[in-house]
């Protein structure tokens, strides 16, 4: 009789089939079996929280063929991901699939068989096949621990958010912490005042023709500060009639480590930074290329590595690379996260001898090659020796003791940088850096001065990778968290995404001030991270998860109850004041929040109910920087039908619009084309407008579709054009015009 051994994923499936004999029949479970009601809160609080769990629609289908399946089948293998949910979909089949023989546990441990293995290698999951186990509960109660407290959160804060702010809001555990870090983000960007200052490079050259650049940077050691261009320019007077020798010459040795092995949020940040791409989009390629067996399991937050891939690794660099290249001693990383779950391992390869320059003939997408290339090289890259760079620094003086500074590197030894030339990489732009020899009380002449004037610029907004370090360093998610809950608060209309970074919305600075001041708890960092540590203690058998969920849950719906009784919609919903009065009664108009967005709203509501639309004059156009430009009202022209008016941008449910500025005497309308104020790069004729896919921000010509140009990133900001990151610019919007 022959076994059935059931995974999550048909690409999975077919893997396994390559590895396993014909006694194995492999199945696809199609993702979770069974899980909450869509409707409803699906847990019974008056009954220690007791999940009622259902089979979706789209599953029906599935679990008939696998029950089907199983009756023919002498054991049923559970072979789902090594981790809480693969763990939790497997506890799923054997209640779905064990019937009457699962009612006690032995028959039950005489029909199931649990296999973990972490690659799909034929070696791995032979060795995982010979030594089943049984199904870990400690697991499976820490992901109904998270699926239930997600579920209590989500369903019963969410009403009060309808009720309160506006209809179709959520509110969740950890996507409301990722919010606040973006709403607070956004306030230190808005309350940031930019500072002038100016910065002075000379250019010098040597009696023999050496060349050097230096930054002008202090005084008789004490730091210059340049806060404006008058004194730049008094500053530049004194420097052009002085005189100068180098002052100082010291040479150093730097080293420069290697990185430790990814793990989930490592790489999902490294793939933001090189490649631009989505948390969301990092992890589907890595889950096709870990069912597909290139890879480890992509879910770990490991730096752990197998002893015997080490010593592959060692073997590979000293062949392709030298023994010069390897440290004496094989390299082993320490996770300093103390739930870090060090039996499992870091992401790596399963081969390294996978050649990735011929990824085209395997079939594999562009997304799966450039993850792949970016665990390849890492996992080797962190065992082998630290590069070493001869490093420079100059000083040049004039004869006032005004002191220009230098520095320059060179690489010695490229040491784990060599991998990058192995893949055609760029080594090292530093390597590019070098300065020429000179010896210190040389005399040296200044050929130029190049003043400049900067401003300090306001922190960064998120992105996808510091989104995810921060998250991470608070303690908050998972290695399974991370993608879906960015993608979340960007579907649930919180935040956009404003070429790779995230805005928040109106709404998200409403619905934040409101838990934050009446539901602490939820948005708290250290709370949320404590949950954490006790999602861990429940999954490594110390916790028992029902007390867990009552010692949040009372205190919550006590607060919860209260809240509602308090809270008044027009105190949330209130996003300023302003000094306009109303026409009805003379009260100060105040800036709401309503369901397509800021409108303006006399203070006296409910007695006067005058409300109009809210006159916007902020358009998409960005500085070179990103940041924001204004442009009055007059900029979108005057009114054809009327003498006086012009057009004015407002806002209704279908979004943007030109509006008279009579209305409703005019009620003349246009289309709202965002511009950013230059014309299109590929037609030279239409303007580059700003448009929306799925709630991402791209931009394209306004003459589509005669011409298709569209682009991720902002044209106008440097490195924008001819971005690297997409595959095809002109396709960035495909799909969603």
């Amino acid at each position: 009789m022959s076994k059935l051994v059931i995974v999550e994923s048909p690409t999975k499936a077919k893997t396994l089939s390559e590895i396993l004999g014909k006694e194995y029949k492999i199945k696809a479970s199609m993702g979770h079996i069974r899980d909450l009601p869509k409707s409803g809160l699906g847990v019974d609080v008056e009954n220690n929280f007791e999940p009622d769990y259902v089979v979706p629609e789209k599953a029906k289908k599935t679990i008939t063929e696998l029950k089907k399946l199983s009756k023919d089948s002498g054991k049923i293998v559970l072979a789902t991901d090594p981790d809480r949910e693969g763990e939790a979909i497997a506890w799923h089949l054997s209640e779905l699939l064990g019937g009457k023989k699962a009612r006690s546990k032995k028959s039950k441990n005489s029909l199931f068989e649990r296999v973990v293995f972490h690659e799909l290698t034929k070696e791995a999951v032979l060795e995982a096949f010979s030594h089943p186990s049984e199904l870990n509960k400690n697991l499976v109660d820490a992901q109904q621990a998270r699926r239930v407290l997600d579920r209590l959160v989500g369903y019963k804060l969410s009403p009060l958010l309808w009720k309160k702010v506006r209809y179709g809001l959520s509110a969740g555990r950890v996507q409301s912490v990722a919010v606040r870090l973006i709403v607070e983000r956004e306030r230190e960007r808005q309350a940031f005042k930019p500072e002038e200052y100016w910065t002075i490079d000379g250019e010098f050259d040597s009696n023999d023709g050496k060349h050097v650049k230096a930054q002008l940077t202090d005084l008789n050691d004490k730091k210059l500060e340049i806060k404006n261009k008058e004194q730049a320019a008094e500053l530049e007077a004194v420097l052009r009639e002085s005189s100068y020798k180098v002052t100082g010459v010291k040479k150093s040795e730097r080293q420069r480590r290697p990185y430790a092995p990814f793990k989930t949020s490592t790489l999902q940040q490294t793939a933001a930074n090189i490649f631009g791409f989505s948390a969301k989009r990092t992890m589907s390629a890595a889950q096709k290329l870990f069912e597909s067996g290139y890879i480890t399991y992509h879910r770990t937050d490991s730096l752990n590595l197998s002893p015997m891939f080490v010593s592959a690794a060692r073997q590979f660099v000293e062949k392709e690379f030298g023994e010069k290249y390897l440290p004496e001693e094989s390299v082993f990383y320490k996770n300093g996260s103390k739930n870090a779950q060090e039996a499992h391992e870091a992401i790596r390869p399963t081969n390294l001898k996978t050649d990735i320059s011929n990824f085209n003939s395997r079939g594999l997408s562009e997304d799966e090659q450039k993850i792949y290339s970016l665990v390849w090289k890492r996992s080797l890259e962190c065992q082998m020796l630290s590069a070493i760079y001869d490093q420079t620094n100059i000083t040049i003086s004039s004869k006032e003791s005004y002191n220009f500074k230098a520095a320059g590197s060179v690489i010695k030894f490229d040491g784990w940088l060599a991998v990058g030339r192995l893949i055609g990489v760029d080594i090292d732009s530093e390597a590019m850096n070098k300065l020429p020899d000179l010896d210190e009380g040389e005399a040296v002449k200044m050929k130029n001065l190049i003043s400049e004037q900067h401003f300090t610029q306001p922190p960064a907004r998120y992105s996808d990778a510091t989104l995810i370090k921060a998250l991470e360093e608070l303690g908050i998610g998972r290695p399974s968290t991370y993608a879906p809950t960015i993608s979340t608060i960007q579907d649930r209309g919180y935040v956009e995404k404003i070429g790779k970074y995230f805005a928040p919305k109106d709404v998200a600075f409403v619905v934040n001030d409101l838990l934050v001041k009446y539901f602490s708890d939820i948005v708290d960092y250290e709370f949320t991270a404590g949950m954490e540590e006790k999602l861990d203690s429940i999954a490594q058998g110390e916790s028992k998860w029902v007390p867990v969920i009552r010692e949040f849950y009372t205190p919550f719906q006590k607060e919860l109850t209260e809240k509602d009784k308090v809270l008044q919609k027009a105190d949330v919903t209130t996003l300023a004041e302003t000094d306009e009065k109303c026409p009805d009664c003379g009260k100060n108009l105040v800036v709401k929040l309503g369901k397509y967005g800021k409108f303006l709203s006399c203070s006296g509501y409910p007695d006067c109910k005058y409300a109009k639309p809210l006159e916007e004059t902020i358009t998409g156009l960005t500085d070179e920087n990103g940041n924001a430009v204004s442009k009055p009202p007059e900029d979108y022209g005057k009114c054809p039908n009327c003498e006086d008016g012009i057009f004015v941008l407002k806002t209704s449910k279908f979004g943007k619009f030109l509006a008279c500025s009579n209305y409703p005497k005019c009620k003349t309308t246009k289309k709202y084309l965002e511009k950013i104020g230059m014309k299109c790069p590929k037609c030279g004729e239409g303007d580059v407008i700003v448009k929306k896919a799925k709630g991402r921000v791209f931009y394209g010509c306004s003459r589509y579709p005669d011409c298709n140009y569209s682009s991720w990133k902002n044209p106008l900001q440097k490195g924008s054009e001819g971005d690297k990151n997409d595959k095809d610019e002109s396709e960035a919007g495909k799909g969603f015009r």
